[in-house]
């Protein structure tokens, strides 16, 4: 009973939250309809001692009711509930004064930062103000840090997607946090007040001083890996690193989540295994409550983590109260706290794919591991630990296709070795943060972290020097997403019904499912596209026959950083890896005997199966007489609107072979 209520509660709950975003409904008529539903559940409780009428609508309001909270929590969490948002008030002259709530040190030029806003400095007067904004500081500006208050006069950007083809998206990805803007600082427009000692802020300080530690004793090549596994800060991570650890199914290694709580747990519990004095009733739940808790806020208090400490400590509270929670009630409870306390998380993909993975788990991994059994320990060990990775990855394949395109095929190879060196390279920097002040030990202790963490890289290399180590070109839609996890459902039901006629219905369809998947990523690799991409500097994507050709602009420095931003998920999501080819100024680059690319005084002459096109450097009045379609982008944004045929400043534009 219990566990269907949480259930309903949460089902409830989360469609709430799904007609929160896609309704444009104001949040005060939001807020009637939940204070005349709490009203009403309050009459109806009143009574029905005495009216047995009134007691078979009492469950019904509830749900009614969490529906509406979940509409009204994240309409409250939109800067459009804001009353005093900052960005209707805010006039060209104008400052702001606000508290730096994350503050994250960047690898190049710019710090980020995010800000909440809490005044508006006018000519004559100052203003209250709510609502988040997004800093870009340059690295040369007075050093700020999380907790300190700012003066600002910053140049306010609405958040923008280039809509390249494949590319990440921005605008959901901070509207997911409340944020709809964005500016760039230097020394000029940001100066620093005050600073307020807060909860947050003594976490952030205390995750720096640890970051400090591991810059001074570990080797500059482990630095970044060390850091993104213990801490769960990626910034500092290497891009080919990051490829890397992608490509092997590896990357929730570096995204601090439940697999590192359970590996915490389980060195504590070892500890108190070992110390007489410490196997006493509830003791160790107690140290583990504190460590995780503390874990948790020290790694920023990522979705992931919060599931796992959230889940932990409702099965931990049971168990000190006497009773015993089933897992799923301690999944589906720990997602409805956490979702009332920020209903945001919903949209965050880490918060997403943890509930998934351990959804997985909870169903999939009995069943499976029933079906071998080995003599030795050591053999179940890996065993256990291969179906857990095999039931994790049944839970997020259809999500994580849809996000990142790509699978890797190695994954199980992966998780068996991650099963002892993940844990092993968590716990020794663990040991050698406590021993850190310790002479010759402290030394000792960072010789073995570098050594274990070169043996992972290593690891890691291998799996990625493995023949079709990632398949990538997967574009499945919200549907199929959807039908695949319904045809994983159903599976498992009737597996676990026995009815095997069903069950095997249910394994065609989700091969005739992965089918159109692959038959998709074979249709769109042949498929012939010309891309010309909105980027500052002339960019373009051809690909034909299988093959994919990256051209950009010569004249400036390009870094291959800035290839890699813009060709990385266009590449994930076709299935090709791109040959980049620099178009030199005043030269010609033919790649088909009707596709070419000429660089002249005026742009890039496109030719492309007759049809012509002119990215444009200036005007050229006598284009339309030659049957030149002129193309406008920031490159060049200030071309006048009058002489153009097409514009990339908003979007890429894709051309087709009309022969």
């Amino acid at each position: 009973m219990i566990k269907s209520s949480i259930f309903a509660a949460l089902s409830a709950f989360l469609i709430g939250i799904f007609l929160g975003d896609l309704l444009d409904i104001h949040w005060v008529l939001i807020f009637t309809i939940w204070a005349t539903l709490l009203f009403t559940l309050i009459i109806l409780l009143t009574f029905s001692q005495k009216v047995y009428f009134y007691r078979k609508w009492i469950n019904w309001n509830i749900v009614l009711l969490l529906f509406s909270s979940g509409m009204l929590g994240y309409q409250l969490k939109m800067p459009v509930s804001y009353e005093q948002d900052f960005k209707g008030l805010y006039l060209e002259n104008d400052q702001l004064i606000g508290q730096i709530i994350d503050f994250q040190e960047g690898k190049g030029e710019y710090d980020k930062a995010i800000v909440s806003i809490q005044q508006i400095i006018k000519p004559h007067a100052k203003v209250y103000a709510q609502g988040e904004l997004l800093c870009y500081i340059k690295t040369s500006s007075p050093k700020v840090s999380e907790g300190s208050v700012v003066l600002l006069q910053p140049d306010l950007q609405v958040i923008k997607n280039k809509n390249n083809p494949g590319e990440f998206d921005a605008v959901k990805y901070w509207k997911a946090k409340g944020i709809s803007t964005i500016s760039f600082l230097d020394d000029e427009n940001i100066t620093e007040l005050d600073f307020v000692n807060s909860f947050s802020g003594f976490w952030s300080r205390s995750r720096a001083y640890l970051v400090n530690i591991i810059k001074e004793n570990i080797s500059e090549e482990n630095q970044g890996l060390v850091v993104a596994l213990t801490l769960g800060d990626k910034s500092k991570l290497s891009i080919e690193k990051r490829n890397h650890f992608a490509n092997a199914g590896a990357m929730h290694v570096l995204a601090v989540s439940g697999m590192h709580v359970g590996i915490l747990l389980g060195f504590l519990q070892w500890i108190f295994f070992f110390i007489k004095p410490l196997r006493k009733r509830n003791l160790y739940l107690y140290f583990a409550l504190i460590l995780i808790w503390a874990f948790a806020f020290l790694t920023g208090m990522s979705a992931s983590v919060a599931r796992a400490v959230t889940m932990f400590s409702i099965l931990a509270i049971g168990q000190l109260m006497g009773k015993k929670f089933f897992s799923l009630q301690a999944i589906f409870a720990s997602a409805l706290l956490l979702l009332i306390f920020n209903p945001l998380y919903l949209f965050d993909i880490g918060f997403q794919l943890s509930y998934l993975a351990v959804l997985g788990i909870a169903f999939f991994y009995g069943p499976i591991v029933k079906l071998l059994y080995f003599r030795y320990k050591v053999f179940n060990f890996f065993w256990q630990g291969t179906v857990i990775g095999i039931a994790a990855q049944i839970g997020t394949i259809p999500l994580t296709l849809y996000y990142f395109n790509q699978f890797p095929n190695y994954f199980f190879l992966t998780n068996i070795g991650l099963l002892v060196l993940a844990s092993v390279a968590l716990i020794s920097v663990v040991v050698f943060l406590i021993f850190h002040a310790v002479p010759y030990l402290s030394d000792i202790l960072a010789d073995l972290v570098n050594f274990i963490y070169d043996t992972l890289t290593l690891f890691i290399k291998w799996i990625n020097s493995l023949p079709g180590e990632v398949s990538t070109g997967f574009t499945p839609n919200v549907f199929q997403v959807t039908m695949m996890y319904l045809c994983i459902a159903l599976t498992f039901y009737f597996w676990q019904s026995r009815k095997l006629k069903a069950f095997r219905f249910g394994i065609v369809l989700l091969f005739i499912l992965g089918l159109s998947l692959v038959i998709n990523r074979e249709y769109n690799k042949s498929k012939e596209e010309l891309i010309v991409l909105n980027h500052y500097k002339k960019a373009v994507v051809f690909k034909a026959n299988r093959k994919l050709f990256f051209i950009y602009d010569d004249s400036s420095a390009s870094t291959q950083k800035q290839i890699d931003f813009l060709l990385k998920a266009y590449e994930n999501t076709v299935g090709l890896k791109a040959e980049v080819l620099p178009l030199v100024d005043g030269e010609e680059m033919r790649l088909q005997k009707d596709v070419y690319f000429r660089s002249t005084k005026n742009g890039w002459l496109v030719n492309y199966h007759n049809q012509h096109f002119l990215l444009a450097d200036r005007v050229v009045e006598n284009a339309k007489n030659q049957k030149i379609s002129i193309v406008k982008g920031a490159w060049n944004p200030y071309l006048e609107s009058d002489f153009i045929d097409e514009n990339t400043t908003q979007k890429a534009l894709i051309i087709k072979n009309t022969d």
